[in-house]
Formats: C-alpha cells, structure tokens, sequence
C-alpha cells in the first residue's frame, strides 16, 4: 500500500475543475493506494514533471513514484490539453 503526497500546487489545479468532476477524479486519486495493480496508468517518457499519468476521462494525474518510501508524489492533476 502506498502512502499520497500532494504537491502544493495540486490545491489550485483543483479548484479549476467543476464541481461535476471532482468525486470522480478524487476517487481514482485515491485508488493509486494501489499502485501498480491499477489500469489506464502509463508510465511517461521524457516528460519534464512525471513519470506516471492517470487517466481519468479527460483529465489527467501526473505523479512519480518513490519505491522506498511506498509514496506517490501527486504533482499535477487537470484537462489533458492543459497538463502535457
């Protein structure tokens, strides 16, 4: 079981998804507890911020791994036009 660690800047990005949005993306947020027995992860080559997005519907959750410590960095979550 991993331990979540948000990034200060994941607060804003947050508050720029409607309301609608939100329970889904906080849902499958927490579900990455679970990594790496969950789909529509993929691991990201050469990005300049993650290792790791998780797709849920058009947004997206950049985030790194640190396999020592069990903890997953939440870096960035927004649209899929805004985060790449």
């Amino acid at each position: 079981m991993f331990k979540l660690v948000y990034a200060k800047s994941v607060e804003k990005d947050l508050k720029k998804i409607s309301k609608n949005n939100l329970p889904k993306i906080k849902e499958g947020v927490e579900e990455l507890k679970n990594f790496p027995d969950i789909s529509q992860i993929k691991h990201l080559n050469n990005h300049p911020l993650a290792d790791y997005r998780l797709r849920i519907g058009n947004y997206r959750v950049l985030f790194d791994v640190n396999w020592e410590k069990k903890e997953i960095y939440i870096l960035k979550i927004g649209h899929r036009r805004e985060v790449y």
